[in-house]
């Protein structure tokens, strides 16, 4: 009879699909097996057409990747020398080997950070998982679960991946390693904040369920990046989004977890940086004054400075708000959800005899606000809406 572990392996080994990979099994040196991710997400049925394919391997895995990216044409590059790991990327693939830390295969996966990433398939003439901590009953379980808080602190980064793996798999968090978590998160600081920021970015791109953010703030595991302004992004349960607010949702979720300074300290871009402090900057206040008590300027400016990102905007707001807000913002020729200027610069400048200047830019903008609150209609309305406007500010007259 045909073990459950054998008939386990083969399917799996079946869904890696070996035969679409950029090498060949007979490339591997002798004692590799295939850990990580890619063997997580196989066993969840979850593999992507191309995962990245992450090798550990018992001899020097620099070297053998520099000499196999030569034979494959593959783009070679060396991870971190001091712990021996190495990156082939060729044709949409990513290939990543790292030399077996410890005697034995077991060894090396006692090492790693949670019980479901340290399933390994040991790639052989007969196929075999080789689960050492039990993560594959964790993951028909649905729970994460440290290896050793030792493991940790090893690499504090994995501190900040486990909350990462919650929002990625749907997952809860273990309560003993909840504390390990917790107890290590001032740790975080210690850790480069290029990775930091690419966690993030995964974290952000998931999708949360209804006990994300309760667990966040339980661990407030990025205190060190954030204050206490910070707005909160809550998802309710059974809660619908269209498709426009699903893809605005990582903004909102980014302007939850992280101040400006601490967007800043991970090196995040000038314009993502740009992005958070408007966006911010506007869901505090219309939290702090309602969207109601907005200043009909004030609601104007909010338009002109989240038009692009207006539907991360409306998933901070009520229901009754929300589908009022996204309808007018699907509509192009809607003159407040999408500000413009209803007559040219130059047209102004000749006809009024306006220098290019602060001047003609301040006029711009009150025609701009006036079309938005349907005070003109055509041109012509809107040259004697300029010409009242010019007489009362031009310091000429």
């Amino acid at each position: 009879m045909i073990s459950k572990n054998t008939l386990l392996s083969n399917d799996l080994f079946g869904d890696l699909n070996p035969k679409d990979w950029p090498i060949s099994i007979a490339d591997l040196p002798a004692g590799s097996a295939l850990v990580g991710g890619s063997v997580r997400d196989g066993l969840l049925k979850k593999l992507s057409q191309k995962p990245e394919l992450d090798f550990v391997i018992p001899i020097e895995a620099i070297k053998f990747s520099e000499n196999l990216s030569k034979k494959i044409n593959a783009t070679f590059i060396k991870l971190d020398q001091k712990r021996d790991i190495a990156r082939l990327v060729t044709n949409g693939w990513t290939l990543d080997f790292a030399g077996q830390v410890g005697a034995t295969l077991e060894d090396d996966l006692l090492r790693r950070d949670f019980r479901i990433n340290a399933i390994a398939l040991m790639i052989r003439e007969t196929p075999e998982i080789f689960d050492p901590t039990g993560g594959i009953d964790d993951l028909n379980n649905k729970r994460i679960v440290a290896i050793s808080e030792k493991n940790l602190i090893d690499d504090p980064l994995r501190i900040l991946r486990g909350f990462r793996l919650m929002c990625e798999l749907d997952f809860e968090i273990e309560a003993k390693t909840k504390r390990f978590l917790k107890t290590n998160k001032d740790k975080l600081s210690n850790v480069a904040p290029e990775r930091m920021k690419m966690e993030i970015l995964k974290i952000v791109n998931s999708e949360w369920n209804p006990t994300v953010w309760e667990t966040y703030l339980e661990l407030q595991i990025l205190r060190d990046w954030n204050d206490a302004k910070l707005p909160s992004f809550e998802i309710k349960k059974q809660e619908n989004l269209s498709k426009e607010l699903l893809l605005a949702k990582p903004l909102a979720k980014l302007i939850s977890l992280l101040s400006d300074e601490g967007l800043s300290r991970l090196r995040f871009s000038k314009n993502q940086i740009k992005k958070c402090k408007k966006l911010r900057f506007w869901v505090n206040k219309t939290n702090c004054l309602g969207l109601e008590n907005l200043s009909e300027d004030e609601r104007f400016q909010l338009h002109l400075d989240l038009e692009e990102d207006l539907p991360s905007f409306i998933l901070f707001l009520n229901q009754r708000h929300k589908n009022v807000w996204l309808k007018r913002w699907k509509d192009l020729s809607d003159p407040l959800f999408h500000p413009s200027y209803p007559l040219d610069g130059h047209l102004l400048q000749k006809v009024f005899d306006i220098p290019h200047g602060p001047l003609l830019g301040k006029l711009m903008r009150h025609l701009s606000k006036e079309r938005a609150y349907g005070r003109f209609f055509t041109n012509q309305e809107a040259l004697e809406v300029a010409r009242k406007w010019t007489l009362e500010n031009s310091p000429s007259m």
